[in-house]
């Protein structure tokens, strides 16, 4: 493993060795700042693949003075952006878990190099290939188990906690069912059981004419069953590869929700124009009559995708402070 830029969210003040990092997750010593008590410091490192690719990380130590017991794992949505310039997750998100280290992992072949862009639903034109090759969700989900995993063998995570909103969700909830890789879970705005389903709500929601809404979801309704005959090809839609739409029309999210045993928050907005709310509800209602009792839901029927009220403001650090509430009522692991 080797570490790549060392980014400080303060002006450096001094220089000294930071002798955990070095006996813990690197093989040379490493340069970082004295900060001070409520300074973050973000590191940037590389885990290596099998496939000779690295995953881009980033671990912000929320008291660099001493260790963390616990880790918020923060997964981000569906854009080709690095999860480095998200600001949400460095601005709001952390206070889901206030005093505890925050990870991030960027996506197959995308780092904090690429410059950030605002995803407006196209096909972004420097996207680089290797993501539209080989992002999907099973990808993302083998790159956190391996972070996750590092940083439990070298460091003292007793708690280690999952939050994803929109496709991050998804992959929160990926997480939490396959076991052993974190103690509790977080998914906002994530859909329903099927995302056909929420690519149809979101057509329908839409200001066009009815007639155009039609002919949009049946346009939709012919490429996913092109996709489904499809095992492989060169289609880019919205940023995404083949196997990234493959995957996310074939995925059963109730089935994976029932799977997961540790506890979990569901939490969704009703103004939500990407995912269907309705359908959300219907899937916990579901799960809840099959007898799964570890799954929390919390509804807020004013805000958006991106938890914001009618008014475009956003509300994202509140709905962080409730998951921290429901975080602190749930028994120590």
């Amino acid at each position: 493993m080797t570490l790549g830029t060392k980014i400080k969210e303060t002006p450096r003040v001094c220089l000294r060795l930071r002798q955990r990092w070095v006996r813990l997750l690197l093989s040379a010593a490493i340069l970082a700042a004295c900060l001070p008590v409520h300074a973050q410091l973000i590191e940037q490192g590389r885990l290596p693949r099998p496939d000779g690719s690295s995953i881009a990380y980033y671990l912000q130590q929320r008291d660099p003075a001493r260790a963390a017991d616990s880790l918020l794992v923060v997964a981000q949505g569906s854009d080709c952006n690095s999860v480095r310039h998200n600001r949400a997750i460095r601005e709001q998100l952390w206070r889901a878990l206030p005093a505890a280290d925050v990870l991030t992992v960027d996506k197959y072949g995308i780092d904090a190099a690429l410059p950030y862009q605002q995803d407006d639903g196209e096909n972004r034109a420097d996207c680089p290939r290797a993501y539209l090759l080989h992002d999907d969700f099973d990808q993302r989900v083998r790159d956190y188990e391996a972070v996750i995993a590092l940083l439990r063998r070298h460091g003292a995570y007793r708690r280690v906690v999952a939050l994803g909103g929109s496709e991050g969700a998804v992959v929160a909830n990926l997480l939490a069912a396959r076991g052993g890789a974190v103690d509790a879970s977080i998914a906002f705005n994530g859909g329903g059981r099927w995302f056909l389903d929420d690519v149809l709500h979101t057509i329908e929601a839409g200001d066009t004419p009815d007639e155009a809404k039609a002919a949009s979801a049946a346009g939709f309704r012919e490429f996913a069953a092109f996709l489904r005959e499809t095992p492989s090809s060169d289609l880019v839609a919205s940023s995404h590869g083949h196997a990234w739409w493959r995957q996310a029309l074939a995925l059963d999210q109730q089935a994976v929700l029932a799977r997961v045993r540790t506890p979990l928050l569901i939490v969704q907005g009703g103004r939500d124009a990407s995912v269907s709310p309705g359908a959300v509800e219907r899937m916990v209602e579901d799960l809840r009559r099959a007898g799964q009792r570890n799954i929390a839901y919390r509804a807020y029927p004013r805000l958006d995708h991106g938890l914001r009220d009618a008014d475009g403001v956003s509300r994202m650090g509140e709905v962080a402070d409730d998951m921290a509430a429901w975080l602190r009522d749930l028994p120590a692991p």
